[in-house]
């Protein structure tokens, strides 16, 4: 076969896909968007004593199993199944978007000097870092379904790196109601809670750390 009829033959071919192309496009273009979502920062109480200089913070991205590291939000159907939620999804991907809600948490909490995240301009005392272990929706139970969430944080001195103090936040909140929002509700009480948990934790390890730090060497 000459090169011209080679090129009438593939010229053809690509006539026949377009249409395909085409109604693939259309397809998806006429598909309904995923509803999209987001949570808010906690509010913890202020501390009691301001004696010691506040801490400067850098909140890292908590690390996740890849399942959690989507903007998916994710159901635990069975003890060994996972599912997601098919038209939902979070306005970020989970470690992104529980980062920036921690680093509001703690500003909210005008506990510390600054917080930023890594990455900012910002060269902080103390790095807080950690995992995210589980942030799902428990379908396991007949009763009905239940938020679950756990995150394993580390404070960690940042000159030194050195770890400071490491401790596991979680909580379970039942879904009242039924659909997609009741199910975000859940999760919005549970992340406040345990942000909340953490920023006061922080602070007061943070404290403790710098009143070590200053106190005379015996």
């Amino acid at each position: 076969m000459n090169p011209l009829h080679r090129f009438a033959r593939r010229s053809a071919a690509l006539v026949l896909l377009l249409p395909l192309c085409a109604c693939a496009l259309a397809n998806v273009a006429s598909e309904p968007p995923p509803q999209l979502f987001t949570l808010t920062a906690g509010h913890p109480a202020p501390a009691s004593s301001n004696a010691l200089k506040p801490a400067q913070v850098v909140v890292d991205e908590f690390s996740a199993p890849a399942v959690i590291d989507s903007a998916r939000i994710v159901q635990q159907s069975g003890v060994n199944e996972l599912k997601y939620y098919a038209d939902a999804r979070w306005a970020d991907r989970a470690p992104r978007l529980i980062q920036n809600l921690m680093v509001e948490t703690m500003e909210n909490s005008g506990r510390f000097a600054s917080v930023a995240t890594r990455g900012a301009d910002l060269r902080g005392d103390y790095e807080l870092t950690g995992d995210i272990r589980q942030f799902a929706v428990d379908a396991t139970n007949p009763s009905g379904l239940t938020v679950k969430i756990e995150l394993y944080a580390r404070l960690v001195l940042e000159n030194e790196r050195t770890i400071v103090a490491v401790k596991s936040f979680g909580a379970s909140v039942p879904v009242s109601g039924s659909g997609i929002s009741a199910i975000v509700a859940a999760y919005d009480i549970g992340l406040r809670q345990t942000l909340e948990g953490i920023a006061v934790w922080a602070d007061e390890n943070a404290r403790l750390a710098a009143a070590k730090a200053a106190a005379p060497q015996s």
